[in-house]
């Protein structure tokens, strides 16, 4: 089955819900048509979008919405679009400022925390542990760290996050390079920053992989998927240009 999916996508109290998930779907629509469409959430220790979604407690769109639960994933039914996946997730900031996400899971990781002991809890539950590249924080000091990650464990422990934040005109990470011919898997995901506006971001760079589906079991499906070594999704969409990333970063830094 074909798969397109948004690997990092997050939901803030300051955008409009209704226009993040249908900028979402229709992004997705327009990368991948004939695809299942996944998305998945990295939340912040603050945020608990996906419980309040699962009950019901939101409004998610003016048309009528269908909300299944499956657990650790909801399949989104609304007319005219595409069947949507959504998987719950968090974000974690660790000890060391590097930036993990725990996907398809809900279970709250505390900020603060060594990386390797955020990356280790993570396997723990089950869930896909991401390290996810951001400006600046693969480099000098932070760089040893990851390059010792990438040393210190398998392709099947954790995969590397690439975002609309690696504007287009910079080249891939030499440290990504190294995870990919070391056999970690890279995905994409948008990003988006927490200020208003950032909602056009949903669904713009996306990971593509074909994979056997299991439609009653998604999120142990997905977790298969993604936790086998060798595996490498396609990356599809377009990051940042160089000027707008700048802008991004720079209005992100205002609002801190």
């Amino acid at each position: 089955m074909n798969i397109i999916a948004d690997t990092h996508i997050h939901f803030y109290p300051c955008y409009d819900l209704k226009q993040s998930l249908r900028v979402l779907r229709s992004n997705m629509a327009s990368l991948g048509p004939d695809s299942l469409h996944f998305a998945f959430l990295a939340e912040r220790h603050d945020c608990h979008y996906f419980q309040a979604i699962k009950e019901k407690k939101l409004e998610i769109s003016s048309s009528p919405v269908q909300v299944n639960d499956l657990g650790e994933a909801l399949l989104l039914l609304e007319e005219g679009y595409n069947d949507l996946f959504l998987f719950a997730g968090r974000q974690i900031i660790t000890r060391e400022r590097l930036e993990v996400l725990a996907l398809t899971t809900d279970q709250v990781i505390p900020d603060g925390l060594p990386v390797k002991e955020v990356i280790e809890r993570i396997n723990r539950t089950g869930a896909v542990a991401v390290l996810s590249w951001a400006p600046g924080k693969w480099f000098s000091k932070r760089g040893k760290i990851v390059a010792g990650l990438l040393a210190d464990y398998s392709a099947s422990e954790f995969l590397l996050g690439d975002t609309t934040l690696r504007p287009w005109c910079w080249l891939e990470p030499l440290l990504m390079k190294k995870g990919v011919t070391s056999g970690f898997s890279v995905v994409a995901g948008s990003d988006p920053l927490p200020f208003a506006g950032e909602e056009k971001m949903m669904g713009r760079y996306l990971s593509r992989w074909q994979m056997e589906f299991d439609m009653g079991n998604p999120v142990g499906s997905v977790r298969s998927y993604l936790k086998e070594s060798g595996k490498y999704p396609e990356r599809i969409g377009r990051r940042g240009r160089c000027v707008e990333t700048m802008v991004r970063l720079y209005r992100n830094l205002k609002t801190k």
